[in-house]
């Protein structure tokens, strides 16, 4: 092959590599797009107190109210890991569970969101506002009845929030920003990532937010068992915890509260059952082996301090 051969194969080659990147490219573009939002680095307080001693010898006057805002039918073997040891016996069923948000109120620093639930949409549609070529096949059915969304009930009980704190992205925590005011931050932990790619499934449900703070775990205190906190509102009475393990970048809240301290698990702990038999989440978590971790964590944390409420992300019981 001479010379001019050799470099017009070469041409040819690089050619081809260049398109096939910018279809990739072009592919990509076209399917993540909506995906895309501004994500700003959460500006934490300096910790109130370093450990969990010294933080629930002070509580602080702030509370929780937890409301069911519908309810999903979803497979067991999403939420709860059938492979475990501990699941034997345990068969894969469609369950109804309910979606939780959580309010925050604190006597200083106002009310706030843990979580949006399901919008106002989920009365009439079971997959709410969500579109998409893998919606009926993979999602979950809503269902909710009317003015049973966070919108609705805020407005009922006359409360203005000042932040929507999100345990994970998932559309079934994500969704009620829908119907949520969009001059308000929106937060959620560092990396977690927003389920939203056009065609296969397209939520938007944070369409018209700005941007999205991001909680950087690694700059908050030591708080074993489990890894780092932050101490969001700088008085010890509301903290962010690192879960990673249902998702990236999930997080726990504790709500150090005088008339009841509380843990909010989210999707680390999803339904009593979980918790009675120390299973970890299922298929519909990104890393079932630190999902597990996740959950031994809690108990253990249960265990040392039996005072703490766990409130669980899909269980209307306490423990």
């Amino acid at each position: 092959m001479s010379n001019g051969q050799n470099k017009d194969l070469k041409r040819k080659v690089l050619t081809i590599i260049v398109g096939f990147i910018l279809l990739s490219g072009a592919i990509s573009f076209a399917i993540v797009e909506p995906s895309i939002i501004k994500r700003v680095p959460f500006s934490a307080p300096d910790a109130a107190y370093q450990n969990w001693d010294e933080i629930l010898k002070n509580p602080q006057p702030i509370t929780l109210d937890v409301y069911s805002t519908g309810i999903n039918a979803t497979n067991l073997s999403g939420i709860v890991n059938l492979e475990h040891e501990n699941a034997q016996g345990l068969a894969d069923d469609v369950i109804g569970i309910p979606v939780l948000t959580g309010v925050v109120q604190h006597e200083e620093f106002g009310a706030h969101l843990i979580d949006a639930g399901l919008d106002a949409a989920y009365a009439d549609n079971p997959h709410g506002t969500i579109k998409g070529l893998i919606v009926d096949n993979f999602l979950a059915n809503g269902s909710q009845e009317p003015g049973q969304n966070i919108a609705a009930i805020l407005d009922r009980e006359n409360i203005q929030i000042q932040t929507v704190w999100l345990t994970h992205l998932h559309p079934d925590h994500t969704a009620g920003i829908v119907d949520l005011p969009k001059d308000i931050p929106y937060v959620a932990g560092k990396g977690e990532r927003y389920v939203n790619f056009r065609f296969i499934i397209q939520t938007e449900h944070l369409a018209g937010v700005d941007q999205l703070y991001e909680i950087d775990l690694s700059d908050g205190i030591e708080l074993p068992p489990f890894g780092k906190g932050v101490d969001l509102f700088g008085d010890g009475s509301f903290w962010a915890i690192d879960s990673s393990g249902h998702s990236t970048g999930h997080i726990l809240f504790f709500i150090n509260g005088i008339e009841e301290q509380i843990l909010y698990t989210g999707d680390a702990i999803n339904i009593g059952l979980q918790y009675e038999k120390s299973i970890g989440s299922g298929t519909y978590s990104s890393d079932l082996e630190k999902s597990q971790e996740v959950v031994e964590q809690i108990i253990a944390f249960k265990e040392l301090h039996p005072e703490v409420t766990l409130v669980l992300g899909h269980d209307l019981e306490t423990f």
